[in-house]
């Protein structure tokens, strides 16, 4: 196999990379240097390097697909595929559909530095992002958590006023003689020597948490018990949250409706996070399989971390979120959070594991004091941007079918230099230098892909580049990019360079 230099021009390939690599095109079916089948594209040739990793281009292993039909005027800027290309259109992002699950539990009555509620700030921010002319033709559903069992108090004394979703749970702490702090608890058996597990109380004059109940506190007042909660009156079944209080549909036409669901809405209840992102994760991908051209997300708005219902742990719920970014088409979870200040530490940790596993990254966590309403209107548009940045719509063929064998992405820099971006298979063949894309169902399975999805440093590229242009190039053999695993090691010291 004969052997030449490409050489690339774009800006971040060079910041990327640095030295020259082999790369050898090699076809289904082909060994080492054989010759490729009878009307194949030339080979790409480059100059091999002292101790340069080796980069295999492929063309990907799919089941045959109909004649594309006849080869028509490339419409492509002059580079390699420009002979073989039958059509180019310029990448569209695919439209946005949001499943928006909002915490509406009772502390989101509490105050924000301005001297609103969280629940009004948020509610402000939402209403504006629904409004804002650049959320037109974003599609949203609108829920809440916790919902509530029809006819159930708010607050009881009794298992009797439960009307059948009991028990009354009621807040306990540990107590002794040399008890000085509140440590809440179920049974005695978790509390130190010579306390036990008595109701807590409040001082009604003083203010202020008490125990045991009876006591005299500062004031003079006596301690009085707590209200409880009836224990089953937040639901917890998937099924309740994955049915939108505002069924999707496309801004703007949507934002009146979805303004007023969220004025009618009043804080009340606990925190049932596990159950609520289950069942947004689950509405958004019944939306994707009904509507596949758009790209479905779930944003998960809250101010506490979850109290109750299964699963109530961290890792547990994380696990939800990762199960909904691995799905087929994935469901990314983007997580936002409101907090006191001297809370929003531990609440960007737990918060940021949530999105992490969601494909996100970390969550936008917000203190109460700051202007709540302006800082989530941010993120909301940043979310807006993120969500669709990187995943592309397959334009449709002018003749015949595609044949996704011969379906590339290429990249046109700032100064107009054309790079070929590698298929990696799958998101798990993605390298974290090099990138890639994939499509979002792998056509080797007999799916049929609606789009294509950069690679998380390709796409960081895509949006660095205020200049670059994406095409979607439809007639050529798909470059695949694979490394071995010593090549994989030494790809940060090796460049693509393209004549």
């Amino acid at each position: 196999m004969a052997w030449t230099r490409i050489c690339s021009t774009i800006a971040f390939a060079v910041a990327a990379v640095l030295g020259c690599a082999r790369v050898e095109q090699v076809r289904p079916g082909s060994t080492g240097d054989a010759a490729a089948p009878a009307g194949a594209p030339d080979a790409v040739d480059v100059a091999p390097m002292a101790d340069a990793a080796t980069e295999r281009w492929v063309a990907p292993e799919l089941p045959p697909a109909p004649d594309a039909g006849p080869k028509t005027d490339a419409t492509t800027t002059s580079n390699a595929d420009a002979a073989c290309a039958t059509q180019s259109a310029m990448a569209e992002t695919l439209p946005l559909d949001l499943y928006v699950m909002v915490d509406s539990s009772g502390s989101m009555a509490g105050e924000t530095a301005a001297g609103t509620t969280k629940w009004d700030a948020v509610r402000a921010a939402l209403q504006s992002f629904f409004r804002d002319p650049q959320s037109a033709g974003l599609g949203v559903a609108l829920q809440y958590f916790p919902l509530l069992q029809p006819g159930v108090p708010a607050t009881c004394t009794a298992d009797a006023e439960c009307a059948g979703f009991g028990p009354c749970d009621k807040f306990r702490t540990c107590f002794g003689p040399t008890t000085t702090a509140i440590v809440t608890c179920t049974t005695s058996a978790t509390c130190r020597s010579g306390e036990t597990c008595v109701l807590l109380g409040q001082c009604p004059l003083s203010g202020g948490a008490c125990a045991p109940i009876g006591a005299t506190c500062l004031f003079g007042d006596p301690c009085i018990p707590l209200e409880g909660n009836c224990h089953a009156r937040d639901r917890c079944d998937v099924s309740a949250y994955a049915t939108p209080a505002v069924a999707a549909a496309v801004l703007p036409g949507a934002a009146a409706g979805l303004a007023n669901s969220l004025d009618q809405r009043t804080p009340d209840g606990l925190t049932p996070t596990g159950p609520a992102l289950a069942g947004a994760i689950q509405s958004a991908a019944a939306r994707a399989a009904a509507s596949p051209d758009r790209k479905p997300a779930v944003v998960l708005v809250t101010d506490g971390l979850p109290t109750e219902c299964t699963p109530v742990d961290i890792p547990g719920i994380a696990a939800l979120a990762a199960t909904g970014a691995g799905g087929a088409p994935p469901i990314a979870t983007f997580v936002i959070g409101v907090f006191a200040p001297d809370e929003a530490a531990i609440a960007s940790t737990n918060l940021s594991a949530l999105a992490a596993a969601g494909g996100t990254g970390s969550a936008v966590v917000i203190d109460t004091g700051q202007n709540v309403t302006q800082a989530l209107q941010a993120a909301l548009n940043q979310i807006r941007t993120k969500a669709v940045a990187c995943e592309y719509k397959i334009p449709p063929a002018t003749t015949g079918t595609i044949d996704f064998r011969k379906v590339n992405v290429q990249l046109t820099g700032a100064g107009g230099a054309v790079t070929t971006i590698g298929y990696v298979t799958s998101k798990t063949g993605c390298d974290p230098a090099r990138g890639g894309w994939y499509y979002d169902v792998d056509p080797a399975t007999g799916a049929t892909p609606t789009s294509i999805i950069a690679c998380g440093a390709t796409c960081t590229q895509f949006r660095a580049q205020a200049t670059t242009r994406v095409d979607i190039v439809l007639g050529c053999a798909t470059l695949i990019i694979t490394l071995d695993e010593s090549a994989r090691h030494r790809v940060s010291g090796t460049r693509l360079c393209r004549a």
